[in-house]
């Protein structure tokens, strides 16, 4: 059982790798196979298609999103700690795809998995709103704007910032920290 998840994971990988860089439609079946380390039949044990690979790749790649998230909330640290991991761990996953990109791909990906998605964004949000509860709670974040308001800021600053940097050379932006300092201050009590 533990086998066939791995092998599952192996070929969403591969899959993940291969549509970032070819694009769904340059991206044949062989090649994921062969980068999963699996043959073409044992591919198709675990998916009927391309599409339903695309589609997995993609409520993969937010269930890897909301798990880090998930794990931040948990941690016995300070809000600010927390702030700074999350936006951390956000440019280092969303530097390969973003979630953006996931939902322009409305043309390729199934109604089914975009609802899917969505739902998994609020999920996301609900989570970023329990760290910012937190916040509030330290007296560190401002108690009159709305933390959904808080984490559409936070969650819309990064993915901007997030493009910018995957269109950029490395060595041209290296403003993290001026980023991460804006938004905290943005709703810090003072």
């Amino acid at each position: 059982m533990e086998d066939k998840k791995h092998k599952r994971q192996d070929i969403l990988k591969s899959a993940m790798a291969l549509f970032k860089d070819k694009g769904f439609h340059n991206t044949k079946v062989e090649e994921i196979a062969l980068g999963a380390g699996v043959g073409k039949g044992t591919l198709y044990e675990y998916f009927e298609n391309k599409q339903d690979i695309f589609d997995e790749t993609c409520i993969e790649y937010v269930n890897q999103i909301i798990d880090k998230i998930k794990n931040i909330s948990e941690l016995n640290d300070t809000f600010h700690n927390k702030l700074l991991i999350l936006f951390n761990e956000n440019l280092r996953m969303e530097s390969d795809i973003t979630l953006d990109n996931i939902l322009s791909s409305k043309n390729i990906i199934s109604e089914d998995t975009i609802k899917a998605i969505i739902g998994k964004i609020f999920e996301m949000y609900d989570l970023i709103c329990g760290i910012i509860d937190q916040g509030k709670e330290e007296g560190v974040v401002l108690n009159n704007i709305r933390s959904e308001i808080i984490a559409c800021m936070l969650v819309g600053t990064m993915s901007q910032y997030i493009r910018l940097k995957s269109n950029m050379k490395e060595k041209e932006i290296k403003e993290d920290d001026v980023i991460f300092d804006l938004l905290y201050k943005g709703f810090a009590v003072k």
